[in-house]
């Protein structure tokens, strides 16, 4: 025992002296992006032993365990790292950027320093966009931009978004901003198919005065992409897999009270019937009850009557995301390749995307060339419900919702062997078990994307650069839906069921195809010279671009052979139809800037746009096909003019800044000009097929909607920049906006197309950067908030006419926001109370629409938190988004109808007095306090209650936690013996969409929910799936 003791003292005076002695630390300083940092000094605090990085970033320097390495040198953020048991290190340090240097990439693909915008622009890098593990690059973005209003309109395995910058500037055309990447400008579409690990930062120009240069294309703003190109340091390799679980987080609010039935007792009592889908049935009470039809032989089907709320939330899949990316990088040469499997909430949904990426770039004398190559393939496999028969009661949501809450729904999965989960004995007469729709109406589908470009300079003189740059995308998808057969049996259709008896289901087909692509080519100069004081930038170029698209769609309503789906199996005549579009458009654009003394900088840029789509062939005239679009801006150093703003201790920088231009957005579709034929039955008589006109009225020329732009600010850095801040205000006079209003049935034409509306467009932009809020040590605190505040006000549609409607009960009304909403509501007297009949108490509906609310938020608020410690980074993103209003009577109404919504259960369902009434009382109308109305199943599935739009009309504020993750860098030496091999580890554990909170007028759904992503906003449909919250788990290998 006393040998082992002795032994044990020795290990112990072995290791204290080895931890105690200095050893050659060998180590390598690289910035945030991998790159490495020559001439790094690494230092040994509290001594003066010290040693400066080499070319390659890398350094030896005798060090025992527990010594504090300290790295620091020019432009870059002071780091330390304490030595640990092992010989080798790595240390990453942030490059200092001084405000108002750091590169913006602009239009073009230019690159300038952000002291020289005279327009607002941001600036976001990859480590943000990437934090919470956002499956798509939009996602990303969200709650960290001001002006920008990402919406996520759907749920599921594709989960749509729509993105604006600063409102809107057309009423009835695309408002969405221009995508460039890597300096070529691509389709808005794209984004979904570029993936987000290969993105170096996104800038985003907020306004038409940055994007002036681009005419009609840039009248929204932009997102400019920038990805990888490859690192100059040795080869790199990077492997990662995230894994993300996605659960249903928010529900309408049902009633748990009433069971299945549709009538009353002569006691005004609801009366349970078993076959029913509506719930204005008896209270639950507990009692075994039967559901659904007797079986072939007497069978019944027997359940507790009692409220089972999980049972429509067990119903959706826990969604699971697997993410495996990998990537290789060299000096001049990236690679990357992604695989994601969304298996969505939906039970059966799945969505597969690949994608590779590949760019590299090549010098040689004079000569600089680069590429990138992107290649994405999807494949997926959806419910398709309402493709098929009447559309909501084809639809997956609607008929689980639909059910009663004593339905226990999950034990009916197995429809095909269950004969209680099969339509000939499903409880419900009216409508399809969910499940079945699932498993019956399905589409299959595909989609392939290729992009990239390819860019030539040529560096003639020090001060002249020519460059070439060709763009190219294409697009294949085609997609099969389909709806299988179900015969009913003759049990089912002899006992009444209601399904039954109205037909079997039929075997349908839809097949489509479609394909599309874009050309672009882009040839330019670029001169730089300085004289004296002044520095001039000019650039001078010409642009071609081309689009093709091509659709074809055949379908078949009834196969003849039920199990093989294919239009030549058709009954009957198939559906058919094709289109075929081309457009083109030529610019000539220029640009001029100049700065004087480092601290006054001015730019002009134009752009002479000639565009197919303003052409009449029957009477071609060139000038209605070019215009010209101009702009300008101007930025002020005043912490670079002023000698006491410059020395001042507390104002580090200080711009001011002003911007215009006017561009034009082209609203029409390819040969929009002309009166299109198409073939219609009944023409010229009975089931003789002939040509007939289309019923719009075109006019030989149109112009742009046109865009005039006007925007100031100022950027504001105290305090050796740990406070910043930036605010702009912004005015746009939209005009000459392209509608389509009623004309004379005389004149053969229901409506015309007119260039004639205009609208104002304002708003504020705030934005707060902290950073650091708060450095102790090596804690470190950022802070970022943004706010906007936007508006506008529609000024003329034209003469005579003050409204127009563009779908889904928006309006265009003058003196009001576009959009409105109009809708109907109850008879009210000149208080705003609604007039009830004097004897029964009910209210009566105005079937005049009138405008209420708006659909487009006025306040958007971002906040965004950053917290540092060693290796631990903590970051969470909020927003919040307010002022708007949604419609959701299309999920409303159905619930209210079926009985199955909170509100339809209000006072037991007992009489009760209508709020904020009144009633004539023979002289004027005096508040109802004693006149009741009836509660039950004869007031909330009547239309006295359903057809009061207003009734469904709630507010669209909410507050989101948007992102949260942790992520831990783990250090070499937990990898022992392959440490040399892994260079570094990040673990993260992530969260998207935490926690939702809305007002408590909204029980219906998530307010960023519509059924379209085009204008017409604020109306979610029933083919929405529920909101969800995602959490996720990463781990990235540094190879």
């Amino acid at each position: 025992m006393r040998k082992i003791a002795s032994l044990f003292t020795m290990l112990m005076l072995f290791s204290a002296l080895a931890f105690g002695q200095n050893r050659t630390i060998t180590g390598t300083v690289t910035d945030e992006t991998g790159a490495p940092l020559p001439g790094a000094s690494v230092r040994i605090e509290g001594t003066r032993t010290g040693v400066a990085a080499d070319n390659n970033g890398q350094f030896r320097i005798l060090a025992k365990t527990g010594d504090v390495l300290v790295v620091s040198g020019a432009g870059l953020e002071t780091t330390t790292l304490t030595v640990g048991a092992g010989n080798t290190v790595s240390i990453t340090v942030n490059r200092l950027v001084l405000t108002g240097t750091e590169v913006v990439v602009t239009a073009m693909g230019q690159t300038r320093q952000a002291k020289e915008l005279g327009y607002a622009t941001t600036k976001v890098k990859a480590a943000e966009l990437t934090q919470a593990k956002a499956v798509n690059l939009q996602n990303g973005l969200t709650g960290k931009v001001s002006g920008l209003n990402i919406q996520t309109v759907n749920n599921g395995v594709f989960a749509d978004t729509r993105i604006t910058l600063r409102g809107i500037r057309s009423l009835t055309g695309n408002n969405q901003p221009m995508l460039i990447l890597d300096g070529v400008p691509i389709a808005l579409g794209y984004l979904s198919s570029i993936n987000p690990n290969d993105i170096v930062d996104v800038t985003i120009l907020k306004s038409a005065s940055a994007t002036a240069i681009y005419g009609p294309d840039g009248a929204n703003g932009a997102l400019v992409v920038t990805t990888r190109k490859g690192s100059k340091t040795k080869p790199q390799v990077s492997v990662g897999h995230t894994v993300q679980i996605e659960r249903v987080s928010y529900m309408p609010e049902l009633q748990n009270q009433f069971g299945s039935g549709s009538s009353i007792d002569p006691f005004g009592y609801g009366v349970y019937d078993p076959i029913e889908n509506q719930c204005y049935g008896d209270e639950f009470d507990g009692s075994m009850r039967q559901i659904g039809r007797d079986g072939p032989n007497g069978e019944q089907y027997l359940v507790e009557y009692i409220a089972r709320p999980e049972e429509k939330r067990k119903f959706w899949n826990t969604g699971i995301t697997n993410q495996t990316d990998v990537s290789f990088s060299t000096g001049d040469f990236y690679l990357s390749a992604q695989n994601v499997l969304i298996q969505g909430i939906m039970p059966k949904d799945v969505n597969r995307r690949v994608s590779v990426h590949m760019a590299g770039n090549k010098e040689y004398n004079r000569f600089k060339a680069s590429y990138s190559i992107n290649y994405t393939k999807g494949n997926y496999d959806v419910t398709a419900g309402s493709s098929f028969g009447n559309g909501r009661d084809y639809t997956v949501y609607w008929n689980l919702i639909n059910t009663p809450q004593q339905i226990p729904i999950t034990r009916f999965k197995d429809w095909r062997n269950n004969y209680w989960a099969n339509p000939n004995g499903y409880f419900n007469d009216y409508y399809f078990n969910p499940y079945f729709m699932i498993d019956n109406f399905r589409s299959v589908g595909r989609t392939e994307d290729i992009f990239g470009n390819f860019e030539l300079n040529f560096k003639a003189t020090n001060w002249l650069t020519f460059t070439y740059r060709l763009g190219a995308t294409i697009s294949n998808g085609n997609a099969k839906s389909r709806a299988e057969a179900f015969t009913y049996s003759d049990f089912a259709k002899a006992s009444g069921k209601s399904n039954a008896q109205s037909g079997d289901v039929v075997a349908q087909v839809g097949d489509g195809i479609s394909t599309s692509s874009r050309i672009n080519s882009e040839f330019f100069a670029t001169i730089r010279k300085k004289a004296g004081n002044f520095d001039f930038n000019a650039l001078l170029g010409q642009s071609f671009r081309e689009d093709n698209s091509k659709n074809i769609n055949v379908s078949s309503n009834n196969l003849a052979f039920p199990t093989l789906f294919n239009v030549i199996g058709r009954k009957g005549e198939p559906g058919a139809s094709e289109s075929n579009f081309k457009s083109r458009l030529q610019r000539f654009f220029g640009k001029l800037s100049v700065g004087y003394n480092n601290w006054a900088f001015a730019e002009v840029t134009g752009s002479y746009d000639m565009n197919s789509r303003l052409a009449y062939y029957y009477d071609f005239d060139f000038k209605a096909i070019s215009f010209f679009y101009p702009g300008a801006s101007l930025s002020v150093l005043l912490s670079e003019a002023i000698p006491a703003i410059k020395n001042s201790k507390v104002i580090s920088y200080f711009k001011i800044r002003a911007a215009k231009s006017k561009t034009g957005n082209v609203n029409l579709g390819v040969q929009a000009l002309e009166n299109t034929y198409g073939l219609g039955g009944g023409f010229p008589y009975g089931s003789l097929v002939g040509y007939t006109s289309g019923n719009v009225l075109r006019l030989p020329k149109y112009t742009p909607e046109f865009v005039k732009n006007n925007e100031i600010g100022f950027e504001l850095g105290l305090l050796k920049n740990r406070i910043n801040l930036e605010a702009t205000y912004y005015t746009q006079n939209n005009s000459d906006q392209i509608v389509q209003v009623q004309y004379s049935g005389a004149t053969g034409f229901t409506s015309a197309l007119l260039n004639a509306a205009s609208f104002t467009n304002d708003g504020f932009e705030f934005d707060l950067r902290l950073t650091p809020l708060v450095k102790i040590r090596d804690v470190s605190i950022d802070f970022k908030a943004n706010y906007t505040y936007q508006t506008n006000e529609v000024t003329q549609i034209i003469e005579g006419v003050d409204e127009l409607g563009i779908g889904n009960a928006n309006y265009v009304i003058v003196g009001k926001p576009a959009y409105t909403f109009q809708l109907t509501d109850y008879v009210r007297d000149d208080q705003g109370r609604v007039i009830v009949n004097s004897s029964t108490g009910l209210p009566t509906v105005d079937p005049v629409i009138k405008p209420f609310g708006h659909t487009q938020p006025n306040h958007l608020i971002g906040l965004n938190l950053n917290i540092s410690w060693k290796d631990l980074t903590f970051s969470a993103v909020a927003d919040y988004r307010g002022g708007a209003q949604i419609y959701t009577g299309n999920l409303g109404t159905g619930m209210d109808f079926s009985g199955i919504s909170k509100r339809s259960a209000q006072n037991s369902r007992q009489p009760f007095i209508m709020p904020n009434s009144s009633y004539w009382d023979g002289s004027k109308y005096v508040d109802n306090t004693s006149i009741y109305m009836t509660g039950g199943y004869n007031f909330w599935s009547q239309a006295t209650n359903q057809n009061a739009n207003t009734n469904y009309l709630v507010s669209g504020d909410f507050w989101k936690i948007r992102e949260m993750s942790l992520s831990y860098n783990i250090p070499a030496k937990v990898f022992g013996f392959t440490k040399n091999a892994i260079k570094g580890a990040t673990f993260t554990l992530s969260g998207r969409n935490l926690f939702m909170f809305l007002p408590k007028t909204n029980e219906w759904t998530d307010p960023e929910f519509a059924n379209t992503t085009g204008n017409a906003q604020g109306v979610s449909g029933l083919d929405n799936t529920p909101p969800t919250r995602i959490f996720g788990a990463t781990l990235n290998l540094n190879l």
